[in-house]
């Protein structure tokens, strides 16, 4: 179990790294050329200023901004453990153009499988990279990885009440203001001891969430 779960991650980030790596190149490219040609800008486009800052290039996701974020969540599908609803608020900053680090602190409803319903509280530390972004920043595709703590108040993912959680998957955001985006997006989620106890295998499911992002 705990094998698939790097395999996973290990994936994730290798996608995430070859696609970097790519616009790296990518971009190298378009500067090598810029500097031995003149522009040519299409009709109906916005030329770039050459000399305008990065960060007004990228906007919101260059390397300083900061966001708000509160999400609502359900996760199963993993037969007989039941399900779990939570309310997540977030901090996030992005410490690279287009890669951010946000700490979401989470309260739950278990609804168990195993044993009487409960609750939990947690923290996840979540790392994204927005892959593909839409024109003038509209909409954003992006993969995250991350990992927590859990502590509940029932049985749902074994024997241990305190767990910790990995987590990796994708989503999207959309512009609806100036300050506000809406995000979605699906993640596999591990919840476990980490075998220091043994017993009960975890929590393998699947986790869908929508809420807003608030950036500033």
């Amino acid at each position: 179990m705990i094998k698939r779960i790097f395999m996973i991650i290990a994936l994730i980030a290798v996608v995430d790294l070859t696609l970097f790596q790519a616009e790296a190149e990518s971009s190298d490219s378009k500067k090598s050329f810029s500097n031995s040609s003149t522009p040519v800008v299409a009709p109906g486009t916005v030329k770039l200023n050459p000399n305008e800052p990065a960060r007004e290039r990228i906007g919101e996701y260059s390397k300083g901004h900061r966001k708000w974020q509160t999400y609502v969540s359900a996760a199963g599908f993993d037969k007989g453990k039941g399900e779990m609803y939570a309310l997540h608020l977030g901090y996030g900053y992005f410490f690279m153009d287009d890669f951010s680090i946000n700490i979401d602190v989470l309260g739950s409803y278990i609804h168990s499988g195993i044993d009487d319903n409960g609750v939990a509280v947690g923290l996840d530390v979540i790392f994204r990279r927005h892959l593909i972004k839409g024109n003038d920043n509209l909409w954003s595709l992006y993969l995250e990885l991350g990992a927590g703590l859990q502590q509940q108040s029932t049985n749902f993912a074994g024997n241990r009440r305190f767990n910790f959680r990995l987590l990796g998957g994708g989503g999207a955001t959309y512009r609806v203001t100036k300050n506000a985006r809406l995000t979605t997006g699906i993640r596999y989620l591990h919840i476990s001891d980490a075998g220091i106890e043994g017993g009960g295998g975890g929590f393998d499911g699947l986790q869908f969430y929508a809420g807003s992002m608030f950036p500033f």
